[in-house]
């Protein structure tokens, strides 16, 4: 989806230079269906039809590192035009997609400029990335082009430590260009928000989600709840992206109190995070401790509690507790949530303040961050 609405937020002056791209996914969305063509959530393969197992083949063995690979050879015509025109002393690329980093490891080796290469999320490592189901040779061929573009960066960002270890342990030689600059939020985002106040206790999800994540821990607690606690009105919010096995899954066992909206623009997803009595974020199942979504930041920002569902010692876990900002459980821990669930709606009920007081994530606004960055930069 494009967020259109977003454009609004470049500061006059900025120039922004668009080009041509070849987007393979359109074609194939066009010939076998847009729910045929796996996007943000990959499903297990088990449970594909055979245009979906083709589709999945195609984009992780014929475009690598992915299928926006199509962009680049724009974007570099595009890229070098300036570089010739204008004195340019540093360059940024930020991903995912992780096929905009071929393109500043093209224009490294052409021109000498000092470069960051951003990622956001890890890149082979990713936790969906065996269920991609890569070739030997296509996987071989992805992971050069990864260990190509951290070897030649002049510094590599990742967003948890956790992802910049794995980043470090494929550069022994150069670990100490790899820096951490997390995600964060724009303080501005949260003026002249619209609150709501719900009848139900609310709990809000915002941004994509799938079966992967682990769901089945938390719809029993909310089945239990519902249950036992008829007492305790409330109800659940899936604002976002979410394939269709989930929604049935979700629409089977929740259907009396569960609302899916699907996407909305950023500026309505803020307004019902900040309408939320409490929000869920849920890292992925597996080897995920790295991952920490954008939206943690923004849900911090809000000042509501947050239920997290987490692998141990993940780095999303570990900020939300650092910040004080909810509590942190397993995907499994069944009885955690529900009697979490119960004491926050009980207090609710009674009208007692359920916001967090601490002030720690201000030091993840944007402002804040870009300072890092343009430290980093200057240290050069």
């Amino acid at each position: 989806m494009l967020d259109h609405s977003l454009l609004k937020e470049i500061p006059e002056g900025i120039e922004v230079i668009r080009t041509n791209s070849f987007e393979p996914l359109k074609f194939l969305s066009a010939i076998l269906g847009k729910e045929k063509v796996p996007y943000a959530s990959i499903p297990d393969r088990e449970k594909m039809s055979l245009i979906g197992k083709f589709s999945l083949y195609i984009r992780a063995n014929f475009f690598i590192p992915d299928a926006r690979v199509g962009w680049n050879k724009f974007a570099i015509a595009a890229a070098e035009k300036i570089i010739k025109k204008t004195k340019i002393d540093a360059m940024l690329t930020s991903s995912p997609p992780h096929s905009t980093q071929l393109i500043g490891l093209h224009l490294k080796q052409k021109f000498g400029l000092r470069w960051v290469a951003d990622l956001r999320d890890p890149w082979t490592d990713i936790y969906y990335y065996h269920k991609l189901h890569h070739s030997v040779r296509s996987k071989r061929k992805d992971s050069a082009y990864e260990i190509n573009v951290l070897s030649n960066a002049d510094i590599v960002l990742a967003t948890s430590e956790s992802t910049a270890s794995k980043f470090r342990l494929k550069l022994p030689k150069q670990k100490e260009k790899v820096k951490v600059i997390t995600n964060g939020y724009d303080p501005q985002d949260f003026e002249n928000i619209p609150i709501v106040n719900h009848e139900k206790f609310t709990i809000t999800f915002v941004g994509t989600i799938g079966m992967q994540f682990g769901l089945i821990g938390l719809v029993n607690a909310l089945v239990e709840l519902s249950q036992k606690h008829s007492d305790l009105p409330f109800q659940i919010q899936f604002i976002g992206k979410m394939d269709n096995e989930t929604k049935d899954f979700i629409s089977n066992h929740l259907a009396s109190f569960a609302e899916l909206i699907g996407y909305v623009p950023h500026k309505n997803s803020i307004a019902y995070t900040c309408s939320a009595n409490l929000l869920l974020l849920v890292i992925p199942k597996g080897e995920n401790q790295g991952t920490v979504p954008g939206k943690t930041f923004e849900y911090l920002a809000t000042k509501r509690p947050i239920l997290c569902l987490a692998p141990k010692g993940s780095s999303a876990g570990k900020i939300i507790e650092e910040c004080d900002g909810g509590i942190v459980f397993d995907h499994e821990d069944v009885n955690g949530i529900k009697e979490y669930l119960i004491e926050l709606i009980q207090r609710h009920q009674r009208g007692e303040e359920t916001s967090v007081k601490n002030n720690n994530f201000t030091k993840y606004s944007r402002e804040k961050l870009t300072r890092s960055l343009v430290n980093l930069l200057l240290d050069q």
